[in-house]
């Protein structure tokens, strides 16, 4: 990236919008990754967990509501206001969070709703941050852009999935959410402190569409094929902590384990995807990452199913190479949405496959955990690999339809 291309304070700016998103996903990883662990170590039962799942609802549905939010951020006159949507997102989110950390006990219903709201203010405000990032920066500094994104994901995942777990086993409920707080304040102070780039373009004149978007056939076919491989890559994501659990390992020995496959492997799987995608292609390497968690999914089966299969390998598998085939995957799945979508609102196009990606893990987390509390892990686990299978041989019959100028 040189200096000529994107100025002195570029990297700065780029710095802070990959904080964006690692606050972004330290509520992530906590929400979804350490929430579960705790609350099965407290006791609840697999099917409540399931009602965890329904948090994914914000980021199913933000596709509703963004283009009302890219209006406001981008009017037609005067300057962009990514700063107060991230300041109002994340006043709310403070709140929140502070709620949680006062109410130690919280009942369940409460407890959902507050991260409801958690989870909804996050994902108006990534409609903003996935905006900047387009808008902001040449295309020459798009990778880079597309790294911080990536990288902060990962880096996000670990800290509030791994990091925020081992404070609530260490520390305790309260001092953990503390932890989970200033974490997020340190992230996401530089981008309003630092001056930002301004846009590079007007806003669209017709302003952002959806149904411009979905009256594209291709957007259509791409909906289905990122449908078919969340299904196979994340039926199972949710409960993986709390097999772990059930299967004797404290919550420190998860955390740990989570935040290694997060930041270490979930980031070289990140980088090796994008390197093999620049060689292979994006098919390819959807099916590695299929494959690679089928036999995940295997032997979790072979754990649930009784057989005399070592533990230790269990959360080595669960925690750190399913997260590199999630990275390895899902890097490649993701440049293909920017792809897929029309350059001339690809903040709405690029928000429908991300709302994919959230609503089918949603929907699957949720059925996942009524398959595990009524029928065993040993159903969950098989359920998942025979739709990994079938997934995968979906993804093969449509890609070529979806793609045809690239297959």
């Amino acid at each position: 990236m040189r200096g000529d291309q994107i100025g002195r304070a570029m990297p700065l700016a780029l710095a802070s919008l990959g904080g964006l998103y690692v606050t972004q996903s330290v509520l992530g990883g906590f929400i979804w990754s350490a929430l579960p662990a705790v609350m099965r170590e407290r006791g609840m039962a697999l099917e409540q967990l399931g009602f965890l799942s329904l948090l994914v609802l914000p980021w199913a549905l933000k596709f509703l509501w963004s283009p009302w939010i890219e209006a406001w951020r981008r009017p037609v006159a005067g300057p962009a206001r990514t700063k107060s949507v991230i300041r109002l997102g994340g006043g709310l989110i403070l709140l929140a969070t502070l709620a949680l950390a006062l109410v130690v006990d919280m009942p369940l219903p409460a407890l959902i709703l507050t991260l409801f709201i958690i989870a909804t203010a996050t994902a108006t405000v990534d409609i903003a941050c996935d905006g900047h990032a387009v808008e902001a920066f040449p295309s020459s500094a798009y990778g880079w852009a597309n790294m911080m994104q990536v990288g902060g994901a990962y880096v996000g995942a670990a800290l509030g999935g791994g990091l925020v777990l081992v404070a609530i086993d260490r520390l305790g409920w309260s001092a953990g959410i503390a932890v989970l707080l200033l974490t997020c304040l340190a992230c996401t102070l530089p981008f309003l402190l630092l001056p930002q780039p301004a846009p590079r373009a007007a806003p669209a004149s017709s302003g952002p569409s959806l149904r411009a978007a979905l009256a594209r056939p291709q957007l259509r076919r791409g909906i289905w094929i990122t449908a078919l491989f969340v299904a196979a890559m994340k039926s199972t994501l949710g409960y993986f902590g709390p097999f772990l659990v059930d299967q004797g390992f404290t919550l420190t020995e998860v955390g740990l384990f989570s935040a290694s496959g997060s930041l270490v492997v979930g980031v070289i799987g990140a980088i090796f995807g994008g390197y093999v995608v620049a060689r292979l292609g994006t098919l390819p390497v959807l099916m590695i990452a299929l494959a690679g968690q089928a036999l995940v999914l295997a032997y979790c089966l072979g754990v649930a199913a009784g057989l005399a299969l070592p533990l230790r390998p269990l959360a080595v598998l669960t925690q750190i190479v399913s997260s590199a085939w999630l990275a390895f995957g899902f890097v490649a799945l993701y440049a293909r949405f920017m792809q897929w979508s029309d350059p001339g609102q690809a903040g709405v196009d690029f928000t429908i496959f991300q709302c994919t990606d959230a609503g089918i893990g949603m929907v699957l987390g949720f059925l996942g955990g009524q398959l595990a509390g009524h029928f065993g892990y040993s159903t969950l686990f098989g359920t998942a690999l025979a739709c990994s299978a079938l997934c995968a041989f979906g993804i093969l019959i449509s890609w070529g339809r979806a793609d045809p100028a690239r297959a």
